[in-house]
């Protein structure tokens, strides 16, 4: 047999490995789905949390239409206090279908590293249109640079959903990881 021809003699060893299933707990050992993070991978904090909604990474909200069918819109976001704060314009789909539905998804993924990212199952507890002027141009400032926002259509009354998160689930793999999810020596 030549060296190449068994699949462990190709294998290289790595601090960190990459499996696609949870790792299996022995029978003297207790974990929670929550204590499982894989090598290069942690779980997310608040600091990591509020990371994610301070820059310019968009977030993908979640409503439900009348029909129960999922309709998914990429929005600025700001989460302030415990809060996540979305400005749409009132007779948006997405307003529409949270005045009949208050349950929303959320996902933010970090533009400069994919492998952080947060999803959020929550309710809207408020729709307002005070103060969204202003989160408006301050949003317009976060996401584009500027104080203003060219799109608007003057006939759109803008709101703020407030939305109160149930459940948040994240990962962040540090990039210097990202190698080894490519890794020729991982092809199966």
């Amino acid at each position: 047999m030549e060296k190449g021809d068994n699949d462990n003699d190709r294998k290289i060893v790595t601090s960190v490995e990459i499996v696609d299933t949870i790792p299996s707990v022995k029978d003297n050992e207790t974990t929670s789905n929550t204590d499982i993070v894989s090598a290069g991978a942690t779980k997310l904090n608040d600091e990591d949390l509020h990371r994610l909604f301070q820059f310019r990474n968009l977030a993908y909200l979640t409503t439900l239409s009348k029909d129960g069918s999922p309709h998914v819109t990429p929005v600025w976001a700001e989460l302030v206090d415990d809060l996540i704060l979305i400005n749409t314009f009132e007779t948006s789909a997405k307003n529409k279908n949270i005045i009949n539905d208050k349950r929303i998804a959320l996902s933010v993924v970090e533009q400069s590293n994919p492998f952080n990212m947060v999803s959020i199952k929550g309710k809207v507890i408020e729709q307002t249109a005070e103060g969204a002027e202003e989160q408006l141009k301050r949003l317009a400032k976060k996401y584009l640079g500027i104080g203003k926002y060219y799109y608007r259509k003057p006939n759109h009354k803008r709101i703020i959903l407030k939305i109160k998160p149930e459940k948040v689930m994240g990962l962040s793999i540090h990039p210097a990881f990202y190698f080894l999810a490519y890794s020729p020596w991982n092809r199966g």
